[in-house]
């Protein structure tokens, strides 16, 4: 189910996924993940409005070189991007504050007469200061935005008027299992027209002190950032959890090539969600799964996308091979 907002200027509007529909979606996903073994809780819901104002400032840490190794292969082959695939719209998951699209946008404005924006973002305030600014800075621009998970969102959000540049930045695929992501892939490459075309963004491997220290910054914005996920729970289902009780905790696995992230009950408690009718009982020591981030080489990620019926045609990483973007088509003979 849809709504469409009173945000409407005439360059830009909002629309709503269902609220009943990202509640009821909250809390099957807490029920069933904080009653598995182990505990996990998904990613996305880190991002209420406090959420991602800290993960904004994550990214302006020393320790957290992914936003700025992306932004830096962005501004360097923006207009190559924008040239090859030539679009009359951007269309973005997971926007956030749109600071790394502002890039591709700029560059399409150079190149263009007019361009249509369509993020789509869990956290509706950042959606909007997100628009504010793009509309102010480029009058040629109009944003159709999404409120709304991405996964859930998924048959809303595609646009079949115009040439689309599809765009996942962030590494933000990093975070399912390959299972997930290649189910997510696939859920791209079926939204896509044969004309469109897919960037994605992801994180390398690397030595692995560096990856430690990007999820443990020293300004403890990543502790406040995974704690704040109990203040969600706790807001959105009437729950009890303190974040005092717990502590963040994140590590490289190197057997699955991936960070994990978890919170930890510093001590035996109980707590309840009553909105859910849930308590749960944790033990010292025991943990909650709250995030992986995967780490790729060119190959695997190669792979993935091939997969998943997609077609690498450029590959950028920078000079130290911190970060990659791949370019993507898609043929229609490729569609599952």
């Amino acid at each position: 189910m849809q709504e469409t907002a009173e945000l409407d200027t005439g360059r830009f509007q909002l629309n709503r996924l269902s609220s009943d529909q990202h509640l009821n979606s909250l809390a099957e996903d807490v029920r069933h993940g904080l009653m598995s073994v182990p505990r996990t809780l998904p990613p996305k819901y880190f991002y209420d409005e406090r959420g991602s104002k800290l993960f904004d400032h994550i990214c302006q840490t020393e320790e957290y070189y992914l936003t700025r190794a992306e932004s830096t292969l962005l501004k360097r082959h923006a207009d190559e991007i924008i040239a090859t695939t030539r679009p009359n719209a951007i269309v973005e998951y997971g926007s956030g504050t749109s600071e790394k699209t502002e890039i591709l946008i700029q560059a399409a404005n150079l190149q263009y007469d007019w361009l249509h924006y369509l993020p789509l973002d869990v956290c509706e305030e950042i959606l909007v200061e997100a628009a504010d600014r793009l509309i102010e800075r480029f009058p040629a621009l109009s944003i159709d935005a999404w409120h709304g998970d991405f996964v859930d969102g998924m048959d809303h959000f595609k646009n079949d008027h115009e040439r689309s540049l599809y765009t996942f930045l962030g590494s933000s695929l990093g975070n399912h299992s390959e299972k997930e992501a290649i189910g997510f892939l696939c859920n791209v490459r079926n939204t896509i027209k044969d004309s469109d075309w897919f960037l994605l963004g992801v994180d390398m491997v690397k030595d692995h002190a560096i990856l430690n220290a990007a999820y443990n910054d020293s300004r403890g914005y990543t502790a406040e950032f995974n704690l704040n996920l109990l203040n969600v729970l706790n807001q959105a289902l009437d729950g009890d959890f303190n974040k005092k009780k717990f502590k963040h905790h994140a590590f490289f696995d190197t057997e699955n090539s991936r960070i994990e992230m978890r919170l930890q009950s510093c001590c035996q408690q109980a707590v309840t969600l009553r909105d859910i009718d849930l308590k749960i009982e944790f033990e010292e020591g025991e943990h909650i799964v709250t995030e992986y981030s995967r780490k790729y080489t060119a190959d695997s990620i190669q792979q993935l996308l091939s997969k998943a019926g997609f077609k690498p045609q450029n590959i950028y990483t920078g000079n130290n091979n911190e970060f990659m973007l791949i370019l993507s088509s898609c043929s229609k003979a490729d569609k599952g």
